[in-house]
């Protein structure tokens, strides 16, 4: 037998001596670790087959300009453009005024899964019987009738201001209630 044709004789892909022949495993591509190497290096420099990290740290950038603080102005309190504003039941004692824009509410786990529904734009809420307030923000309108409370609370989402502001404003719909039950109470005695 003479020796092989050049195409079936296997050559080492980085310095192209030749390869022991080998019977089981893996056909060799390589004559050596070093070549292995030098040829994954090579191959990573011209950007073909970039199959490992090069391990190299990039340099950080320079850090962005801090932007000059900005004077804080309060949100415009002018009208809002007339949206299509509608009520909707809450529960037995509470409605709210939304335009139709849904939000996300998450999930709870072991209590409830997550569910979108309208965004609230103002609440009407019953402190008793035929009292009801109309909140939105921070904004609170004095006790007054159903129909009077709604027409007050689409106000104020539509951007007019309520008759007092308050910080808290559960404690103050609780101190609104129980001034209410008093009075109630002194009536009847």
């Amino acid at each position: 037998m003479g020796p092989l044709p050049e195409a079936f004789v296997k050559r080492c892909e980085q310095c192209n001596e030749l390869l022991s022949e080998t019977t089981r495993g893996r056909p060799q591509k390589y004559c050596s670790d070093r070549c292995r190497q030098a040829h994954r290096k090579t191959a990573l420099r011209t950007g073909n087959d970039l199959r490992y990290r090069t391990g190299r740290v990039k340099p950080k950038l320079a850090s962005k300009p801090i932007e000059e603080a900005k004077e804080f102005e309060p949100e415009n309190l002018s009208p809002k453009p007339d949206t299509s504003l509608k009520c909707e039941r809450v529960n037995d004692a509470t409605f709210k005024i939304t335009n139709g824009e849904l939000t996300n509410v998450p999930a709870s786990h072991g209590q409830w899964g997550g569910y979108r529904t309208t965004k609230a734009l103002a609440w009407i809420i019953r402190l008793g019987p035929d009292a009801w307030v109309a909140r939105c923000g921070n904004q609170i309108c004095n006790p007054t009738s159903f129909n009077e409370a709604k027409s007050q609370a689409l106000a104020m989402a539509r951007g007019a201001v309520g008759d007092y502001f308050v910080e808290k404003p559960i404690r103050e719909l609780n101190g609104l209630q129980a001034r209410l039950v008093d009075r109630d109470e002194a009536a009847n005695d």
